[in-house]
Protein backbone atom coordinates (compact mmCIF):
# COMPACT_ATOMS: atom_id res chain seq x y z
CA UNK A 1 0.00 0.00 0.00
CA UNK A 2 3.06 2.37 0.58
CA UNK A 3 4.26 1.57 -2.61
CA UNK A 4 1.12 2.75 -4.65
CA UNK A 5 0.67 6.13 -2.54
CA UNK A 6 4.45 6.93 -2.90
CA UNK A 7 3.84 6.21 -6.76
CA UNK A 8 1.18 8.23 -7.09
CA UNK A 9 2.59 10.96 -4.92
CA UNK A 10 5.80 10.97 -7.57
CA UNK A 11 3.21 11.33 -10.23
CA UNK A 12 0.85 14.07 -9.10
CA UNK A 13 4.49 16.05 -8.47
CA UNK A 14 5.82 15.57 -11.53
CA UNK A 15 2.67 16.02 -13.53
CA UNK A 16 2.64 19.72 -11.41
CA UNK A 17 6.59 20.30 -12.03
CA UNK A 18 5.86 19.81 -16.03
CA UNK A 19 2.75 22.11 -15.87
CA UNK A 20 4.98 24.94 -13.93
CA UNK A 21 6.43 26.05 -17.47
CA UNK A 22 3.16 26.57 -19.03
CA UNK A 23 2.11 28.76 -15.92
CA UNK A 24 5.86 30.71 -15.67
CA UNK A 25 5.46 31.26 -18.89
CA UNK A 26 1.64 33.41 -18.84
CA UNK A 27 2.87 34.57 -15.95
CA UNK A 28 6.30 36.35 -17.55
CA UNK A 29 4.23 37.90 -20.07
CA UNK A 30 1.31 39.17 -18.14
CA UNK A 31 4.56 41.06 -16.63
CA UNK A 32 3.64 44.75 -16.13
CA UNK A 33 7.14 46.05 -17.53
CA UNK A 34 6.29 45.19 -20.69
CA UNK A 35 5.73 48.61 -22.35
CA UNK A 36 3.95 48.23 -26.03
CA UNK A 37 3.26 51.34 -27.99
CA UNK A 38 0.58 51.16 -30.72
CA UNK A 39 -0.45 54.67 -32.22
CA UNK A 40 -2.86 52.59 -34.27
CA UNK A 41 -5.07 50.35 -31.58
CA UNK A 42 -8.88 50.74 -32.02
CA UNK A 43 -9.06 52.21 -35.48
CA UNK A 44 -6.89 50.37 -37.59
CA UNK A 45 -4.58 47.33 -36.11
CA UNK A 46 -4.87 45.82 -32.73
CA UNK A 47 -1.79 43.92 -31.54
CA UNK A 48 -1.00 41.68 -29.30
CA UNK A 49 2.63 39.96 -28.18
CA UNK A 50 2.24 35.96 -27.65
CA UNK A 51 5.72 34.99 -26.64
CA UNK A 52 9.43 35.89 -27.43
CA UNK A 53 11.25 32.24 -27.07
CA UNK A 54 15.05 31.57 -27.34
CA UNK A 55 16.83 28.82 -28.57
CA UNK A 56 19.22 27.57 -25.96
CA UNK A 57 21.53 25.33 -27.95
CA UNK A 58 20.88 27.93 -31.76
CA UNK A 59 21.18 31.09 -29.75
CA UNK A 60 18.38 32.21 -31.60
CA UNK A 61 15.14 33.57 -30.63
CA UNK A 62 11.66 34.02 -32.49
CA UNK A 63 9.04 36.67 -31.83
CA UNK A 64 5.40 35.33 -31.68
CA UNK A 65 2.64 38.16 -32.46
CA UNK A 66 -0.60 38.26 -33.18
CA UNK A 67 -2.59 41.32 -35.08
CA UNK A 68 -6.38 42.45 -36.01
CA UNK A 69 -7.41 44.48 -38.90
CA UNK A 70 -9.79 46.50 -37.86
CA UNK A 71 -10.04 48.31 -41.30
CA UNK A 72 -11.45 46.57 -44.64
CA UNK A 73 -9.95 43.39 -45.87
CA UNK A 74 -6.33 43.64 -47.43
CA UNK A 75 -3.07 42.14 -47.65
CA UNK A 76 -0.85 44.06 -44.85
CA UNK A 77 2.79 43.90 -44.79
CA UNK A 78 5.29 43.28 -41.58
CA UNK A 79 8.55 45.19 -41.98
CA UNK A 80 11.51 47.28 -41.14
CA UNK A 81 12.38 44.76 -37.82
CA UNK A 82 14.38 46.71 -35.77
CA UNK A 83 15.73 45.64 -31.93
CA UNK A 84 18.31 45.52 -29.38
CA UNK A 85 19.09 43.79 -26.64
CA UNK A 86 20.32 44.44 -22.88
CA UNK A 87 23.97 44.02 -24.08
CA UNK A 88 23.12 46.85 -26.71
CA UNK A 89 23.78 44.70 -29.62
CA UNK A 90 21.48 45.31 -33.01
CA UNK A 91 19.33 42.75 -34.53
CA UNK A 92 17.57 44.15 -37.76
CA UNK A 93 16.49 43.48 -40.62
CA UNK A 94 14.91 44.67 -43.79
CA UNK A 95 13.06 41.53 -44.75
CA UNK A 96 8.82 42.02 -44.95
CA UNK A 97 6.12 39.09 -45.10
CA UNK A 98 2.65 40.04 -46.33
CA UNK A 99 -0.26 38.72 -44.55
CA UNK A 100 -4.09 38.59 -45.91
CA UNK A 101 -5.84 40.03 -43.35
CA UNK A 102 -9.31 40.29 -42.93
CA UNK A 103 -12.11 42.65 -41.27
CA UNK A 104 -11.83 41.86 -36.88
CA UNK A 105 -10.08 38.32 -37.80
CA UNK A 106 -6.35 37.32 -36.18
CA UNK A 107 -3.47 36.83 -38.14
CA UNK A 108 -1.10 35.43 -36.50
CA UNK A 109 2.51 35.63 -37.37
CA UNK A 110 6.20 35.08 -35.82
CA UNK A 111 9.14 36.74 -36.72
CA UNK A 112 13.23 35.92 -36.55
CA UNK A 113 15.44 37.75 -34.84
CA UNK A 114 18.16 38.37 -36.93
CA UNK A 115 21.18 37.36 -34.76
CA UNK A 116 22.36 35.08 -32.10
CA UNK A 117 22.90 35.79 -28.66
CA UNK A 118 24.30 34.04 -25.21
CA UNK A 119 20.97 33.16 -23.10
CA UNK A 120 22.88 33.50 -19.98
CA UNK A 121 23.61 37.22 -20.83
CA UNK A 122 20.82 38.32 -22.35
CA UNK A 123 17.25 37.48 -20.25
CA UNK A 124 14.81 40.55 -22.72
CA UNK A 125 15.03 42.28 -25.48
CA UNK A 126 15.32 46.62 -24.33
CA UNK A 127 13.82 47.37 -27.90
CA UNK A 128 11.68 45.90 -30.65
CA UNK A 129 10.03 47.90 -33.24
CA UNK A 130 8.81 46.72 -36.62
CA UNK A 131 5.80 48.86 -39.14
CA UNK A 132 2.44 46.41 -39.55
CA UNK A 133 0.98 48.00 -42.95
CA UNK A 134 1.35 52.05 -41.50
CA UNK A 135 1.47 51.05 -38.23
CA UNK A 136 4.77 51.48 -35.99
CA UNK A 137 4.62 49.04 -32.87
CA UNK A 138 7.49 49.52 -30.46
CA UNK A 139 7.81 47.22 -27.36
CA UNK A 140 10.25 47.26 -24.38
CA UNK A 141 11.72 45.37 -21.87
CA UNK A 142 10.60 42.24 -23.39
CA UNK A 143 11.82 38.79 -21.89
CA UNK A 144 13.12 35.92 -23.35
CA UNK A 145 11.50 32.31 -22.62
CA UNK A 146 14.95 30.15 -22.89
CA UNK A 147 14.44 27.22 -23.40
CA UNK A 148 15.72 23.41 -25.78
CA UNK A 149 13.75 23.31 -28.91
CA UNK A 150 13.89 20.13 -30.52
CA UNK A 151 14.27 19.77 -33.89
CA UNK A 152 11.16 18.18 -35.03
CA UNK A 153 9.34 20.96 -33.15
CA UNK A 154 11.03 23.32 -35.98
Amino acid sequence: MRKISLLLSLTMILMLLSSCGTIYQKIKYSNKDIEISNPCEGEEIDFKLISLIGDKDEQTMVLNCRFINRNVNKDIRVRNFMAYDTEGVAHNTSRSNEYKALTDKKVNFSIDVPGKVVPKKVKKMAVIAFDIDDCHIEMRNVPIIWKKIKKEDK
